[in-house]
């Protein structure tokens, strides 16, 4: 009976030879360009978001005019938004500032991710592990000698796969940040930038997680090579929880600690601000 479940793993394991060893050797393409992986199937374009791209852009340019003509009016005629002595100069600088980053953001993005795969790639061949090396063939090895072997490399196989499915939407995260970013530079004409804050911390926060799993995954591959199953299950098992725990230190995803300051530090701003604004009313009246 152990030999039959044994053999039974073994093959199931030999089953997913190619799949398994060429599904970590392209992880920064797939995570940082998801667009490629999700326009192109087997070198045949399935989908086309050019259209999609120009139609968000469309909308993000008009969100801004429409924006700044309304705050404009607000805050100079009606005198219900902001401060009404901020220099018009000001207001059309921030008017100008969101303008300038829509347009710019696809080649300021493209850097972005150079950068943070120069960095992933050089990490990695510090520590020696840009080597492409039979990830299952050593699996089905290891299976070999035993039931808890077995057992092991069985987990082990199960754990790859769903962090190689956690790798999959990190790439889809990353291709929807990118796809929403010109309608979060719509925030930019306020003071304090909106919603656009939020969101590029948002993003760098994802590159940050991407290179962190990806580092920790070729971690535990190399275990996996060195037939160091226990803790190599351990070291997957981190990759995947790699988001949660980088969601204890970084702002965004929490309701407390800094979040809670900002948010706080903020209103009371704004509540300065109208308390001015009704002192300076009350002077003129007098």
């Amino acid at each position: 009976m152990e030999k039959l479940l044994t053999d039974l793993i073994t093959s199931i394991i030999g089953g997913v030879d190619s799949t398994i060893d060429s599904a970590f050797n392209g992880l920064m393409d797939l995570c940082f360009n998801a667009e490629y992986t999700l326009t192109h199937n087997f070198g045949i374009q399935m989908l086309n978001f050019d259209n999609l791209k120009t139609v968000i852009f469309s909308m993000a340019l008009s969100l801004i005019i429409l924006k700044f003509l309304k705050k404009g009016f607000d805050i100079y005629i009606l005198w219900t938004e902001g401060e009404s002595d901020t220099p018009p100069l000001t207001f059309v600088t921030y008017f100008i500032r969101a303008i300038v980053t829509l347009v710019c953001f696809t080649t300021l993005y493209d850097w972005l991710i150079e950068i943070a795969k120069d960095f992933g790639n050089n990490m990695l061949t510090a520590m020696n592990l840009t080597n492409q090396l039979p990830i299952t063939q050593t699996i089905a090895s290891f299976a070999g000698y035993g039931i808890f072997s077995a057992l092991l490399a069985i987990i082990a196989l199960i754990l790859l796969f769903v962090l190689y499915v956690q790798f999959i939407i990190r790439g889809f995260e990353m291709f929807i940040l990118k796809m929403g970013f010109p309608l979060a530079c719509v925030g930019l004409v306020e003071a304090n930038g909106g919603v656009f804050k939020s969101y590029s911390e948002k993003l760098f926060k994802s590159v940050l997680t991407v290179l962190i799993q990806i580092v920790i995954c070729k971690i535990a591959i190399a275990l996996v090579l060195s037939v160091q199953f226990l803790y190599a299950i351990a070291a997957i098992i981190m990759a995947i929880k790699t988001p949660k725990f980088l969601q204890e230190f970084t702002l965004g995803g929490g309701t407390g600690g800094i979040s809670n300051v900002i948010i706080t530090a903020s209103k009371t701003m704004e509540l300065s601000g109208q308390l001015k604004r009704k002192i300076q009313e009350f002077k003129k009246a007098g």
